[in-house]
This record gives C-alpha cells, sequence and structure tokens, in this order.
C-alpha cells in the first residue's frame, strides 16, 4: 500500500487520521498498535473495566481495512470512506457491547449482553475500532469519578485530582489520548463535568436524539447518551454517525424540535448566565476566568468571529432553571435510581455498593405516589417557565461547568456536600430538556504548579444542537488565544 507504517505517532482527531489513511502515510492497524502501546505505559490503570485485548482490536482493524481495501488503494475513491474508518473510541460501561461484561462498577451486578447498543453498533458499522469499556461512578451516580470498585480515574492534568464523573474513565481515555472519542452518558452533568476537569468537548444532546437502548438506566427520563471528545469537530462526527429515531426506545423522538429562530447567524445573540449572588460557590480561579470569559464574550464586535451579529447581556429570570436543580436530589426523581436496580436490590440488598452509593440509595426512598406526581407536575412547570425565558429573553444560556476542581483528598473529607455542589450548574438540563456543549476555554494553575483546565457549558433549547456545536466551536477557538490563565496570586 505505500504506507509508512509505525514511523509517525498522530494526534487522534478524526481529521488528521483520515487524512493519514487517505495519503497511506497510516493503517488503521499501525494505528492500534501504537495506541497499545500508549495504553500499556499510561500510568492511570483504572480508566478500563475491560479493556479489549490486542489481537482482538488488531482483528477489528484488519477486518476494517480489508472492508474498504478497494476505496484506500485507489485516490479517487478515498471520499467514500465510512465517516470513523480506523477510528479508536472507548464506550462507557453502562453501556452494552455484545460479550463483554457490563458492570457498573458493581462486580455484583455484572452481566453479559448478548446484543450490542444501537449507538455503538452505528459506530462500530461507520468503522469506529472499540478499544475498551471505561470505568465509572457505581451506577452512574455522582460527579466526581471516585465510586467505583475498579479504582479511581485520575485527572489527566495531575492525578492528585479527581477526573470528575459519572462518566471517568471515558473522559480520561480521551484526555490521555487512548481514544478518539468516548460514548458516554449524561443525566445530571455526567459528561460536562469530567470534560471540563480534563479540558475536552462534552456534547449532551437533545433528549429522544441518540438511543438510550442497551443503556442501563440512571434516570430514564433524563438519562441521556453523549459524546466526549477533544474537539466540537470530532464530536459533530461521531453525533452524526450515532443520531437517529429508534423505534425501540420508547422515549426518542419521532421529530425532533424545531425552535425559532432557525439560526443564530443574522441576530443579536441573547446570552443569559448565572446571577451574581449564585456565583458564589465558585473557586477564586473558577470564578475569575467566567467572568473573563463572559467579558471578552460581551465586548467582541467582529460579526466574523464567533458568526452572530452581536453578544449581548440578557435580563432573564433564573429562577426556573435553579428551581429545577434544586430539587434533582431532593425529590422523588432519585427514586428512578431505585426502579432501574430494583432486581438487584432484592436479589442482593445494598451491603455489596460502594459505601457512598450505598448511603445514595438509602436516601433515595420513602417518596410515595402523591409526591412523585407533585414532582412530576412541578417540574412541567418549570420546563413551561424556562422554555418561556428562551422565547421572550434568552437565545443561550452560559455557566460553569462546575465550581472548582477538587482533590481526590478533598472529596475523601466529604464525598456527598462536594458532589452536591459539583452539579451546581448542572443538573437542570436534561430536567428541563434542554440540549448542551461543554467546552474548554481557559486555564488556571494550582498549588503544585500545574495548569488545569477551566470550562463553561453553553445550553440551548431542544433542537439546537448543530447551532450550538457550530456557536462553541467559535467560542473555543477565540478562547484559546484571548483567554489568558489565571495567575490566583496576581492582583
Amino acid at each position: 500500500m505505500g504506507s509508512i507504517e509505525g514511523s509517525i505517532e498522530p494526534t487522534l482527531d478524526i481529521a488528521t487520521l483520515h487524512e493519514l489513511y487517505k495519503t497511506r502515510k497510516l493503517t488503521p492497524t499501525s494505528l492500534i498498535n501504537q495506541i497499545y502501546n500508549r495504553i500499556d505505559c499510561y500510568p492511570d490503570k483504572a480508566v478500563w473495566i475491560h479493556l479489549i485485548p490486542r489481537e482482538e482490536a488488531l482483528s477489528a482493524a484488519t477486518s476494517v481495512a480489508e472492508q474498504y481495501a478497494a476505496t484506500t488503494t485507489t485516490t479517487t475513491n478515498t471520499n467514500s470512506l465510512p465517516p470513523l474508518y480506523g477510528i479508536p473510541f472507548s464506550v462507557k460501561d453502562s453501556i452494552d457491547v455484545a460479550g463483554l461484561p457490563t458492570t457498573l462498577a458493581c462486580p455484583s451486578f455484572a452481566y453479559t449482553p448478548t446484543t450490542t447498543a444501537p449507538v455503538v453498533q452505528k459506530v462500530l458499522d461507520a468503522g469506529g475500532i472499540l478499544i475498551g469499556k471505561a470505568n465509572l461512578d457505581q451506577f452512574a451516580t455522582g460527579l466526581v469519578g471516585h465510586r467505583s470498585a475498579y479504582g479511581t480515574p485520575r485527572c489527566v492534568f495531575d492525578p492528585s485530582y479527581i477526573s470528575g464523573g459519572s462518566s471517568s474513565g471515558s473522559a480520561v481515555s480521551v484526555g490521555a489520548g487512548l481514544v478518539s472519542f468516548s460514548i458516554a452518558t449524561d443525566t445530571a452533568g455526567s459528561t460536562r463535568v469530567p470534560a471540563a476537569l480534563n479540558g475536552l468537548v462534552g456534547l449532551k444532546p437533545t433528549l429522544g436524539t441518540l438511543s438510550t437502548v442497551g443503556l442501563v438506566p440512571a434516570c430514564r427520563t433524563a438519562d441521556c447518551i453523549t459524546v466526549l471528545a477533544k474537539s466540537v469537530a470530532d464530536a459533530r462526527i461521531a453525533w452524526g454517525v450515532m443520531r437517529g429515531f429508534d423505534e425501540g426506545d420508547v422515549f426518542a423522538r419521532r421529530e425532533v424540535p424545531k425552535p425559532a429562530p432557525a439560526g443564530f447567524g443574522e441576530q443579536v445573540l441573547r446570552v443569559g448566565s448565572p446571577p451574581e449572588a449564585l456565583l458564589g460557590v465558585l473557586s477564586t480561579p473558577y470564578r475569575g476566568l467566567f467572568e473573563r470569559c463572559l467579558s471578552e464574550l460581551l465586548c467582541i464586535a467582529d460579526t466574523k468571529v464567533l458568526g452572530v451579529k452581536l453578544f449581548q447581556a440578557a435580563e432573564f429570570d433564573y429562577t426556573p432553571f435553579q428551581t429545577a436543580n434544586d430539587m434533582l436530589y431532593g425529590s422523588s426523581i432519585v427514586a428512578q435510581r431505585l426502579v432501574a436496580f430494583d432486581e438487584y436490590i432484592q436479589a442482593h440488598g445494598l451491603d455489596k455498593l460502594h459505601p457512598v452509593i450505598k448511603t445514595i440509595f438509602e436516601a433515595s426512598s420513602g417518596f410515595d405516589a402523591v409526591r412523585a406526581y407533585q414532582d412530576l407536575f412541578d417540574l412541567a412547570l418549570y420546563k413551561r417557565q424556562a422554555e418561556k425565558q428562551f422565547l421572550e429573553n434568552i437565545d443561550v444560556l452560559i455557566v460553569p461547568s462546575t465550581v472548582t476542581h477538587f482533590t481526590i483528598a478533598e472529596i475523601d473529607e466529604d464525598p456527598i456536600e462536594r458532589n452536591r455542589l459539583m452539579g451546581s450548574f448542572t443538573h437542570f438540563v436534561n430536567l428541563l430538556d434542554l440540549c448542551a456543549v461543554a467546552l474548554p476555554v481557559g486555564k488556571w494553575r494550582n498549588p503544585q504548579g500545574n495548569l488545569m483546565p477551566f470550562g463553561i457549558t453553553i445550553i440551548g433549547q431542544a433542537g439546537r444542537d448543530e447551532e450550538l456545536m457550530q456557536l462553541g466551536e467559535r467560542i473555543a477557538q477565540h478562547m484559546a488565544t484571548h483567554l489568558e490563565i489565571y495567575d490566583q496570586d496576581r492582583k
């Protein structure tokens, strides 16, 4: 094939890999060998719950290459390669892959499915190469990544810090350059938080647009399949492959909402952000970076920079967003976890769970039908109130992806309250049927001298996924050169 196989160590962004494949400077098998060499050298072994053996991954890469051999050997046909040809990816271990155990980070829960989740199968059919199933907070319960029987994945920038959860292993597998993207999940922030803490993009699509068949539910009415990637461009490609109506998913949408106006390009973009009083939960560097980020956006006057006429700070009522955020763990919504795992609990009780997860499950019981219906009615009201804000006052909402970056030791000191704090601006998104993109936009220096990432999340109405990705791509590119490092010691 005329390749210079093994002579380069490529970055794993999809465009670069496709160019190398098309010019025959790289083959899927040589890439997979390089990936496994990286994995062998990477010190954090808690990233994976089930790593595909090297030979099996090489066999998959060989099969993909052989299937499209005619395409890759003729220059005129290279554009017909499938969108994820030879692209390595990981899957959060709450999502089924046939023949591989699904554990949810709980060995006594583990089972081996016979069918692969549709979203995973679509990626495989598009040429993706599965590297492994990634670690997570047990039963996808938590935002810290420190609640697993299989160890604690560490932040890729400093191993003394948490990676965030519950999609912890997924985020680290991408952030460490072991895969190009990961198929993860988000119920209350489980993709957006680890994206922020590892300098990644986290795409939380509109509910019902990516099939949740084959996902062990945490909260069925709010669960969402997501993508973690290094860039918006890579997240968009994976999302484009995975999306589509699934008849077998009872929460799937036949028609995706089409909010008006159709796009952000020709208008003043009305930007909402949390009120000043709620930003007090942010750490000093996070608050400084968030304020600078908003200030920078609002100062941009060149329409070519962000593709909108102007960013404008909007007056609006944040109450429905905050009220919905507060109700997640103080309402009957959390009892959905007991429904999802009822068979396991009946057979095993709670004693085999991670101690923190056991405490959370014990606190999730005791809600009666009257409370459940009242919570449903309340949430419907908050949805309508939030919709009114989007229709009348704001086009996008921009929030900090989380409030600070805790060390593992700090989480050990207060695992439940600090986990709750991390979701201060995340819980409401799925409850209110919104879509979101988490973006890395700045850096701060921790006491050890390491540069750590800071991220924001841009949030919009259901159906605005593509528009948010376009906007997010421009924001991330602009902030990469305009938002300086936050130095806590600098006045």
